[in-house]
Parts: structure tokens; C-alpha cells; sequence
């Protein structure tokens, strides 16, 4: 029989990189070798008008001085439909296709079956205060949560299947009257190629953090107990990527921000990568977090905090997880690696193996491509 063909959909560019944090472009790309993707689009059709209709958030836009969407109006049901009849009628311009792999909530395809990657559930998210914060779902009206969670659920109801990222992700859609039987998950892969093993100085405690968001990733109480770690161990270093803390210690290194498109920038991430011993992102949220599977391609150990089944992801032979962001809890992890460098460069290759044999582009695309056969199945065996 031959192999289904689907559309790839994001709302946003299906082309950059950027979009749904490069997922849809690694998955999108790896498709398209597999001769599984029949071409790209983008689901925000967006209209000039679509401003008086509340597209963009007051509220925030005046905060921030810029102009910020409003998070919750693609999931209104008029809003749905609206998307619906503008995506149909683009689809007529697009190439064949068997089934749409679509990123968000946005419209509903005719004509074809419909696979949709749902990260979290817009209830789960305007309830969850840290991730209301930072993606723009706090301070709505109950009227207006109300209408998007039941937009939403019809959305769902719509989809052949539905993908998600873990366990507990499932589980939130289970609470949103999405049925058992339409869910599959399993994580995106991991956003690095194999660097191939790696030659470190195990001796060296070097603590490495990735993260923007130094607040929510964790960022002052791994500051916290670095000073205790570096009063005990004083060679020890952190190096904090993405961030930008004011801070000027010894032992200490902020690079920022660092673009992996521009060849300078990836070439001191991987350098930044490459002289670490252990990766610590104690973050409060993260519905996946590929930042881990991405040290742990890098052959480093990893300390996490437990929380959204993220720990469940891994293999426990290559992380140290804690329940919280105490610092003295962090310190009691780093101390116990720094007291036994084969432990962490065992650490390190478990997690490694564990990256490789599950979390590779390939592996991903292998599965999501039997998601995309099943719903075309469904739908053929329904006519």
C-alpha cells in the first residue's frame, strides 16, 4: 500500500526554524526524506481585521510597547471556524496530501484527516500560574477562558488523533473530554546532531545552565548553591547561556544569548558545551524540556527538577532529580557528582544512550509517520 503523504501545518512559518521551538522544522525536514511530506503551510491566515476582532492584546501590547497577540484568540469558536474557511480555501492551492500534521489549535481542515501535536491544553495552561506568566494566558475574564477551553474541545473533537508531548500531557487532555482512544505521545526529538562521544576533564566540576528565562529555569537558586559548591570546591565554574544575570564571580562565566544560526554563536555554545560536567536546569516548567536531551546527547549528566513527568522521560541512570528548587537540595546533587567523576561520566553515557536509542529525529518521524498512517486508515475504513 502506498505510504500516506500529509501536510505539515504551524501556526507560524513552517519554514523557521524558530516555530514551536524548531520541532516542527526537524520533524517537517526528516518527513520530507522519509517521501512522507507532501508540502508546507502556514495556519495563521490572519486578516488586518482580525485586530478589531481582539487579536492582539491590549493589555499586554502596552506593557510590553509592543504589539503582543492575544493567547486565547485562536481558540474562540468563531475564531475556529473563521480559521477553518480561510485554511480550506488556501488547501486549494496546496499540494495533494492524505492527511494535515498540524502545530496549535487553530482551523479545522476539510477533506482530510487531521493529526494534531497539542503541547498542554489551553485550561492546564491559564491555571498553571508560571506558564500563564510567561506565555501570555494570565488575567482574562472567566466568559472569555470559558469560550476558549470550549473551542478548544471542539477542536480536539475534530482531530483523528491527537499527539502530545509525555504521559502527563495526555492525561491533561484526558481531563478536556478528549478520548483515551484518539491520544498518542511521545516527546519531540532531541534539536542537536551526535556530536560522538566526547573527551572531558571529569576532575572538574563546570556546571553549565541554558535558559533565557532566568526566573522560571531556576537561575538564583542554582546561583545559591554554586556558592556553596565553589566555597567547598573552589575550582569549581558555572557558565550560564542565555541569560543575561548580573553577576561577576569567580568561577563564574555569562555568555548570554547565544544564536545557533550564526556560525560565532554556535561555535561558542558547543565550545561552552563540550568543556561542562554536568548540565543543572532546576526549571519549574517545562512540558518536555529538549534542553535536556540535548546535554545528554552531549554525553553530560543531568540535574532536573521533577515535575510534568519530564524526569519519566529520561533515563534514571543519566539524571539526578530533585523536588524542588531548594538550593541546598542543588548543592547535595553537585557535591555528589563532583565526589565521583566516573559516576558522572557514567551518568553522562547512560543519558547518551538513552538520547540515542529513543529522542534521534528518525526514531520521532518513524512514530509520528504511524500516527499519519492510522488516521488515513481510520478515515479509508470509514467510507
Amino acid at each position: 500500500m502506498t505510504q500516506a503523504a500529509t501536510l505539515g501545518v504551524t501556526w507560524g512559518d513552517p519554514c523557521a526554524a524558530f516555530t514551536y521551538s524548531g520541532v516542527p522544522w526537524h520533524l517537517f525536514a526528516e518527513l520530507d526524506r522519509m517521501s512522507r511530506l507532501a508540502g508546507r503551510a502556514d495556519a495563521n491566515q490572519s486578516r488586518l481585521t482580525d485586530v478589531l476582532r481582539g487579536a492582539v492584546d491590549v493589555r499586554r501590547s502596552l506593557r510590553d510597547r509592543r504589539p503582543r497577540r492575544n493567547a486565547l484568540w485562536r481558540y474562540l469558536p468563531a475564531n475556529i471556524e473563521r480559521l477553518s474557511h480561510r485554511f480550506n480555501r488556501l488547501a486549494e492551492r496546496l499540494p495533494d496530501h492524505d492527511a494535515v500534521l498540524q502545530f496549535g489549535v487553530a482551523g479545522i481542515p476539510s477533506g482530510a484527516p487531521m493529526i494534531a501535536h497539542v503541547e498542554i491544553p489551553v485550561e492546564a495552561a491559564i491555571s498553571t500560574p508560571v506558564f500563564a506568566r510567561s506565555y501570555g494566558y494570565d488575567k482574562f475574564s472567566d466568559r472569555l477562558i470559558a469560550e476558549a477551553i470550549a473551542g478548544e474541545r471542539a477542536f480536539l473533537r475534530a482531530c483523528s488523533i491527537v499527539w502530545t508531548n509525555s504521559a502527563w500531557t495526555a492525561s491533561l487532555l484526558e481531563s478536556e473530554d478528549c478520548p483515551k482512544s484518539k491520544i498518542r505521545w511521545y516527546p519531540p526529538g532531541c534539536g542537536v546532531a551526535d556530536p560522538g562521544e566526547i573527551d572531558r576533564n571529569w576532575n572538574q566540576l563546570s556546571v553549565l545552565f541554558i535558559g533565557k528565562d532566568w526566573e522560571r529555569k531556576g537561575g538564583p537558586q542554582l546561583l545559591k548553591a554554586f556558592r556553596q559548591v565553589r566555597a567547598v570546591v573552589p575550582g569549581a565554574r558555572l557558565t550560564i547561556v542565555g541569560a543575561t544575570p548580573k553577576v561577576d564571580e569567580a568561577g563564574i562565566s555569562v555568555l548570554g544569548y547565544l544564536d545557533k544560526g550564526r556560525p560565532d554563536h554556535a561555535a561558542a555554545l558547543d565550545a561552552a558545551i563540550r568543556q561542562a560536567t554536568v548540565f543543572c536546569l532546576p526549571s519549574v516548567w517545562e512540558s518536555t524540556g529538549i534542553v535536556y536531551m540535548e546535554a545528554a546527547m552531549y554525553g553530560l549528566p543531568v540535574v532536573m527538577l521533577a515535575g510534568q513527568g519530564r524526569e519519566e522521560l529520561f533515563s534514571a541512570d543519566g539524571v539526578s532529580v530533585i523536588e524542588d528548587q531548594s538550593p541546598d537540595r542543588l548543592a547535595a546533587a553537585l557535591f555528589d557528582l563532583a565526589a565521583d567523576p566516573e559516576r558522572m561520566r557514567t551518568k553522562g553515557a547512560a543519558g547518551r544512550s538513552h538520547v540515542l536509542a529513543h529522542y534521534t529525529w528518525p526514531t520521532v518521524a518513524s512514530r509520528v509517520a504511524g500516527f499519519i498512517d492510522e488516521a488515513v486508515g481510520q478515515r479509508r475504513s470509514a467510507f
